[in-house]
């Protein structure tokens, strides 16, 4: 876990110092209301870095979640990610994302994606809309708890297919809309295709974009997570309905 972290702030640190330009940063404190494997309302900070450049584009982001109540912990976990575009606006353009995610209540104690992908834009009007989908290979490692390690559903090192519909619609001056929607079957039995119905994962992610100042967002997410193998007693489904404001610079 700390490897990783430190890579990606690495990678992030790397990228930043390799513009002449500035980049911009933004950070978000919040809440969300879930249901799934937490059902409760807990706290959320996220924050991240990018800069945006015809030719090659880097952003690294990070989110963390939090609730206890009666000195009981009933929800932590961090995600942190590290993206670079290249001809990010052109009518196909390559990238490559790393991932990671520690969060005990989905039953793993972390998980990390490596991706390839390629993007075509459907149709974008600069500044207002942009539509894309894209297809990517990903190599996923995850760290399942002792008991759970055995199971032979439960890979700890598997290949997986994401195509990704996305949706960036700029509604007024300072109410814009993101969406996109991914599903990820595995690749690990092709000969036929058993793992294409078995093993998936589906997500999907909606969010309005509010701005209520000159560098000041309300930002209203709406997230659906669905896992066709999990470990015992974790649940498949996790929904959750955050409200974070959000301060750019």
């Amino acid at each position: 876990m700390k490897k990783t972290i430190l890579f990606l702030l690495m990678a992030c640190t790397l990228t930043a110092t390799a513009q002449k330009r500035p980049w911009a940063y933004n950070l978000s404190f919040g809440g969300e209301l879930k249901s799934g494997n937490v059902n409760t309302f807990v706290f959320n900070n996220k924050g991240g870095i990018e800069r945006n450049d015809s030719l090659l584009s880097f952003s690294g982001n990070y989110g963390i979640v939090y609730g206890m109540k009666d000195k009981m912990e009933y929800d932590r976990g961090l995600t942190a990610s590290v993206k670079a575009d290249l001809w990010q606006y052109d009518k196909w353009s390559p990238f490559v994302l790393f991932s990671y995610l520690n969060n005990k209540f989905k039953g793993f104690e972390y998980k990390f994606n490596g991706l390839i992908c390629a993007k075509y834009r459907i149709y974008t009007i600069p500044g207002r809309c942009d539509y894309s989908i894209s297809a990517a290979y990903v190599q996923e490692w995850v760290e399942y708890f002792e008991k759970d390690r055995h199971n032979e559903r439960l890979r700890p090192k598997l290949s997986r297919l994401s195509l990704r519909f996305k949706i960036k619609q700029k509604i007024s001056d300072i109410v814009s809309i993101l969406h996109m929607t991914f599903y990820q079957p595995s690749l690990m039995e092709l000969d036929d295709f058993k793992s294409f119905k078995d093993d998936y994962i589906i997500t999907s992610t909606t969010s309005i974009q509010n701005k209520i100042g000159r560098n000041i967002f309300l930002d209203i997410n709406f997230d659906y997570e669905y896992r066709s193998v999990v470990p015992e007693k974790v649940k498949n489904t996790d929904i959750i309905t955050s409200v974070a404001l959000r301060v750019k610079f």
